[in-house]
């Protein structure tokens, strides 16, 4: 009951953020799971595993899941009970960014993917390289906002994690237009 009364309250945040942010839906996307936003990067400078260096002011593709497509429950009939279920169709979604990257359909000026994510372990399936976050305050908050989010658009028969089970780590994840095309177009 109490998510009926706050999600229409979140959404209309997410829709005020999007349109603040520039985040938009990624072009003739397979499922509607991600959207992006390309920004001159903030953080600090980094290395990639490719030896890709991405400095501030460097154009990031920012990637976001769609909590608005998670919380019907079920996305081209995969439930949304639990992220591994999902990682299929985020393979896809990355794969057909990648065609778009190599079709040259996304700016040009763009270095790599960047974000923040709690589903590392996925991210890593998927190829991304992680860097945990840091334990600073802003880093702190992002977390509670992130776990926040997937509690609000879970559907209400997703699994929930046990108690006992650690706190999920947040973490940075990367990986450079280079190697995307690399691992995802052949």
């Amino acid at each position: 009951m109490l998510k009926s009364i706050i999600r229409p309250i979140v959404t209309l945040w997410e829709k005020l953020f999007s349109w603040a942010e520039n985040i938009k839906p990624v072009e003739d996307s397979p499922y509607g799971l991600l959207r992006m936003s390309v920004h001159p990067y903030k953080g600090l400078p980094a290395t990639l595993d490719d030896g890709t260096k991405v400095d501030p002011g460097d154009y990031v593709l920012e990637l976001h899941i769609s909590n608005l497509t998670l919380a019907q429950g079920m996305v081209a009939g995969v439930e949304v009970a639990s992220d591994i279920q999902l990682l299929r169709l985020f393979r896809e979604e990355i794969a057909h960014l990648a065609q778009l990257v190599h079709q040259g359909k996304l700016d040009p000026r763009i270095k790599a993917i960047w974000g923040v994510s709690m589903m590392g372990p996925a991210l890593r399936r998927l190829g991304f390289t992680l860097e945990p976050m840091s334990e600073s305050m802003g880093a702190r908050m992002i977390m509670i906002w992130m776990t926040f989010l997937k509690w609000v658009f879970s559907p209400r028969d997703a699994k929930t994690p046990s108690r006992k089970k650690r706190k999920r780590q947040g973490y940075q994840y990367w990986m450079s237009l280079e190697q995307l095309l690399n691992e995802y177009v052949r």
